[in-house]
């Protein structure tokens, strides 16, 4: 039997819920429903786990990005003889000096400004992967997305890498491969929606 959802509410059939719409004062879609499945649930609270496992390494690793540069070396100096200097340095007994920004403070805030903005690219839907084969995709373009960054310095790039082979090596579901000669990191799903499920049950109801 085909059932019909509108908002929240469910329909056995689309004369109830034909009858159901005209007492609302808006427009509204009746859209046709199949129940989960016991499958489909496991399956959804998985593919949450993997999210959440995700989402939350990527914020951590932007946290670590934050700039925590010495504050010598965020500001440079330059004299009236065309001296120039990070902050470190006496300038005390200079003149004419002029203060700028030092390459080292500005190579942080792309870091921490590139990783907060691939972060924010991770926040959205992820419900189009339904299958256990999509799982791998899923988690290697959030890596990637993670990862895509252009800079002056291989910092960041280093750092994500070492990031999620740490995040891998915790974690009995995700894989990680390095290519050497492309230089390329994978990450993909090797774990069990079962298993998962009742892991996840075992620490609901504890």
């Amino acid at each position: 039997m085909q059932q019909y959802k509108v908002n929240d509410k469910v329909f056995n059939n689309i004369e109830e819920a034909t009858v159901y719409v005209t007492t609302l004062n808006k427009a509204v879609t009746i859209q046709p429903y199949t129940p989960p499945t016991k499958a489909s649930i496991k399956f959804n609270v998985a593919r949450n786990m993997l999210l959440r496992e995700m989402i939350e390494w990527a914020g951590e690793f932007v946290q670590s990005m934050s700039p925590s540069t010495d504050v010598c070396w965020m500001y440079s100096v330059e004299d009236d003889t065309g001296f120039n200097d990070a902050g470190d340095t006496y300038y005390e007994d200079c003149t004419g000096l002029t203060f700028g920004t030092n390459l080292m403070w500005e190579d942080a805030k792309h870091d921490y400004e590139g990783a907060s903005a691939n972060f924010d690219c991770l926040l959205g839907s992820y419900n189009e992967f339904t299958t256990v084969d999509s799982l791998s995709e899923m988690l290697n373009n959030m890596y990637h997305t993670m990862s895509d960054h252009s800079s002056e310095t291989d910092s960041y790039i280093g750092e994500v890498r070492h990031s999620i082979k740490q995040l891998c090596a915790n974690n009995p579901n995700i894989a990680h491969s390095y290519e050497e000669r492309t230089r390329t990191t994978t990450i993909s799903f090797v774990g069990n929606v079962d298993k998962m499920y009742e892991e996840f049950m075992q620490k609901l109801n504890s």
